[in-house]
């Protein structure tokens, strides 16, 4: 294989004890075997109780040995090539007997600091002119994806930080694919606690695994960036690509702006929004807190979901600084977008019903140009010691315009034709939105007494204007319904969130926290839709049975009383809220109004207990009650699909959930090696659920509380360790399922659904840059989705994933690399057709300069053309394929230049 060869390994032994007192001997002394030429970390281990080591030197090359142990001085010892060595003892000095004027200096590749453990970037090497994540990737404990998800002792990074800042947004990949990896000094991994308890001093609980890079004092000045141009084809149409990132250092205060265009599924490097915009039937959703969503089918502005070919344009400026030692911090970020995508697809689906079956087939294209425009600012002012305060306002401008069309023909389970309904529809809209929130904490004298004040605000507004063309017809009935309408509509939306919250410490490990809380909600939303008019053939005469206009508003009272045990070993939080909500509708054409209250209790316990610093075990439960929306209740009348009617039901009640899950954890510095257990667990009662009445082919879907009890399990674990250390080939296995079992009715028959998934996934790695990397992985799997209306007619089947990302690296700075996916999902007893895809995409690259920092690289993406979009899932008693247009082969040439004026880029 790659990795094999011959090594003349010979090995290094030792004791480390205390210099005053030979007895005490140093168990756990850190001992680090460093190649002398660049202090690159080779081997690392730890002395035993007795203060024994044992090391192993693959091969004749000048090492360097470094012995540390806290609060005694390091022991330095160049390791020339001879036979096994033994050092005897070795007596390491404390530190307050060190003199003054004896200065010890080298570089520790890993120092555990308490909670966190830090890297000395240096001591590792990555490919030069590399960025973060490929720095991370060789860090022990940590493993970065294809997707740039970052994973750090079993647990997945939530923040990746600048000096302790976050810079450019909350993405972390947009850190470590753009700052340089020669620009760091330390990695710093710990576990962030929330804002509340370092702003209050009274510990939650709540952590954030959290990467922090302390920048070379030289790369905190100056410039540096990449700019990126690519250009290809396929048999009909041309394929780019281009991107300029820049940022500049200077102290605290940072500098970032990019560009970027695409049309080879690149949309954009991240959004701080997640307001969805699609491209379809018009739909409004008012939430718990009074706020209305519209929504069309469609992509996001901040990913593309694989359907359509997309067109995207997407900027971004961010300003970051701090003054007067921090006690004043601005940050600042203003993105423009634009999406483009025209999308053609096909869905087949067949609808269990208690004694029959209901298959249809659609037909849609769709073509849609959305647009936005979003600004955020943050200020951060330490007035004193004791007392600070964060203020921040968010604004953002979208404008969408689609169309879509769409063929959809249902037939009965002899394939006689029931209905068919042929439907265009435009729209035009845009929202408005600003967000402001204030947060004032004042630590009082006593420790762990504080008082925190929260102000929170939304106001928003949708306008939309639209048409929709719509021929149905009902053969059983021998009818024809035809809609030529014009649409239009308009929501408003203001909230208001305010809470004080009062921390007092019971013990020195107990203590205790009391909140009160009111929000209020107000929103409005019309919707009026006019037919053409014979005489003016305008569309002017309002059609008053799909038209509506409601105001929704809903007032909240809760109080929070919750108490929080810290030691050592053991953490514990109790939580006991209860809330008070009220609800008011009115529907204004109508002249009704509805008037609803709700008196809940959520409480919440959550425990962890350290088995040792490496291990821990957790448990968390909590209850929920979630209440009816306005769409649940009194659902906006529309018509946009005739063959799909939505009936609201004012006597909902909420429903509840109660959620559990129990987590073990572990991590071994020494072996680069973690395990991860969790098992979670919900209930959910008084469900509120969509019931469904068919009729000659119509659906008309209700909301009703249903009396069973629907439940998930979930099971997820996973391991990773070095499996040929001195090769650094590592292994990870990890499994996962589900069981998701809920009802609803059917034509007034109870409809039990239950979905199984399970996965085993298994996956080897090796990333040195010199020679062969790696990433392999193999992931069978099998799906049961099964409903009690037709036993018979379950859509189990076998499915199985596996990938693999090899490069080679060449003499005369050329890589030569290959990424592979296949997939199989097999034929199941409702559709008798398989999946059979392998997408192919094999590339070289060649490096140019003497700093390397010129790149050119050509590849070709799916050379096999076998890139087809497919899904399939179960929803409810229906099971639904799906395929669409995407991006399958082309093939693209690109260009990059990583530029830099900072020293430490270019050391």
């Amino acid at each position: 294989m790659f990795f094999m060869g011959a090594y003349a390994q010979t090995k290094i032994t030792g004791e480390v004890v205390d210099e005053t007192d030979p007895k005490i001997k140093l168990s756990n002394a850190s001992v680090m075997l460093l190649r002398a030429q660049d202090s690159i970390l080779i081997q690392h281990t730890r002395a035993d109780r007795l203060g024994n080591f044992s090391v192993v030197r693959p091969d004749t090359i000048p090492y360097l040995l470094v012995i540390t142990y806290p609060k005694y001085g390091d022991f330095y010892k160049e390791i020339l090539p001879e036979n096994d060595l033994s050092l005897g003892t070795i007596q390491l000095s404390s530190v307050s007997q060190l003199l003054e004027e004896v200065i010890v200096t080298g570089k520790i590749p890993v120092v555990i600091k308490g909670d966190t453990t830090e890297y000395d970037a240096s001591s590792f090497a990555v490919e030069k002119n590399g960025k973060v994540e490929d720095l991370l990737k060789v860090l022990p404990g940590i493993s970065v994806d294809a997707s740039g998800k970052i994973t750090a002792q079993g647990k997945t990074v939530e923040k990746v930080l600048v000096d302790g800042e976050e810079f450019f947004g909350n993405d972390p990949t947009l850190v470590t694919r753009n700052v340089r990896s020669d620009m760091v000094d330390k990695v710093q991994l710990y576990e962030k606690k929330s804002e509340e308890a370092e702003r209050t001093g009274v510990d939650d609980g709540q952590r954030t695994q959290t990467i922090n890079l302390k920048l070379k004092e030289d790369a905190k000045k100056g410039m540096f960036g990449k700019t990126e141009a690519g250009s290809g084809a396929d048999t009909d149409r041309g394929f780019y690509t281009g991107t300029l990132a820049f940022n500049k250092f200077n102290g605290s205060q940072k500098i970032g702006v990019f560009g970027l265009t695409s049309n080879d599924g690149t949309v954009s490097l991240n959004w701080e929004d997640r307001d969805r915009y699609g491209f379809s039937d018009l739909s409004t959703d008012v939430s718990d807190d009074g706020s209305v969503s519209f929504s069309w089918r469609g992509d996001d502005m901040d990913y593309w979901n694989g359907r359509g070919r997309p067109r995207a344009l997407s900027t971004g400026a961010s300003f970051s600084d701090a003054w007067k030692e921090s006690s004043h911090k601005l940050n600042a970020s203003y993105k423009f977008g634009i999406i483009e995508n025209e999308e053609e697809s096909s869905r087949i689906s067949q609808e269990n019903l208690p004694n029959s079956v209901l298959n249809s087939n659609e037909e849609t294209y769709s073509k849609a140009k959305n647009q936005k425009h979003r600004f955020n600012g943050r200020y951060d002012l330490k007035i004193d010691s004791l007392t600070t305060l964060t203020m921040s306002v968010g604004a953002s401008k979208g404008d969408t315009e689609s169309k879509r069309t769409q063929a959809t023909s249902t037939y009965d389970g002899s394939g006689d034709q029931i209905n068919d309904n042929n439907a265009m529809q435009e729209m035009q809209s845009n929202n408005q939105s600003v967000d402001y929130s204030a947060y004032l904490t004042r630590k009082l004298k006593r420790e762990g007494r504080s008082l925190s004040l929260r102000i929170n605000g939304n106001h928003n507004k949708t306008t939309g204007d639209g048409w929709l063309q719509s021929t149905a017809n009902f053969f059983t009935l021998d009818s024809v319904s035809e809609i030529d309408q014009r649409k239009a509509m308009e929501s408003r939306g203001d909230n208001f969130r305010t809470s004080l919250s009062y921390t007092e410490p019971l013990t020195k490990r107990l203590n205790s926290s009391l909140q009160y809380e009111f929000s209020r909600g107000v929103s409005s939303s019309v919707n009026a839709s006019f037919n053409r008019s014979a005489a003016s053939g305008l569309y002017d005469e309002l059609d008053r049975a799909f038209s509506n206009d409601f105001d929704f508003n809903t007032t909240r009272h809760a109080t929070n009383l919750s108490f929080n045990y810290r030691s050592d070993r053991f953490d514990a939080n109790l939580t006991n809220n209860i809330r008070n909500d009220e609800l008011y509708q009115v529907n204004n054409d109508e002249g009704m109004d509805l008037s609803r209250s709700f008196l809940t209790y959520n409480p919440a316990l959550f425990f962890r207990y350290k088995i040792s610093k490496a291990n821990s075990i957790s448990f968390r439960f909590n209850r929920n009650n979630n209440l009816p929306s306005l769409t649940q209740i009194q659902p906006l009348r529309q018509n946009t699909d005739q063959l799909n009617i939505v009936v609201g039901n004012e006597n909902l009640r909420p429903s509840q959930s109660n959620s559990y899950a129990i987590s073990f954890n572990t991590y071994d510095m020494l072996k680069n090696q973690y395990g991860y257990i969790s098992l979670n667990w919900s209930q959910r009662f008084n469900n509120i659920q969509q019931n469904i009445m068919i009729e000659n082919g119509r659906r008309t879907l209700s909301f009703a509380n249903l009396d069973r009890v629907a439940n998930t399990v979930s099971f997820w674990s996973s391991i990773g360790r070095d499996l040929l250390k001195k090769q650094k080939v590592r292994g990870n296995l990890f499994f996962d399922g589900t069981y998701n079992n809920y009802f609803n009715y059917i034509n007034s028959v109870l409809s039990e659904n239950d979905n199984i998934d399970l996965s085993l996934s298994l996956s080897f790695s090796r990333s040195v840059k010199k020679g062969l990397d790696f990433s392999i992985g193999f992931t069978p799997g099998y799906s049961m989705l099964r409903n009690s209306l037709q036993p018979d007619l379950n859509s189990n089947g076998f499915v199985y994933r596996s990938n693999a990302n090899l490069e080679y690296f060449l003499p005369w700075k050329l890589k030569v690399y290959s990424n592979m996916d296949y997939l199989y999902q097999a034929p199941t007893s409702i559709f008798a057709e398989k999946l059979d895809r392998f997408l192919w995409q094999p590339g070289v690259s060649k490096k140019f300069l003497k700093s390397e920092s010129l790149n050119i690289n050509f590849f070709v993406n799916d050379v096999l053309n076998q890139n087809i979009g497919f899904t399939r899932q179960q929803r409810a008693s229906t099971l639904v394929q799906d395929r669409y247009n995407t991006i399958a082969r082309y093939f693209m040439l690109k260009i990059s230049w990583d530029f830099t004026s900072m020293k430490g880029g270019n050391e």
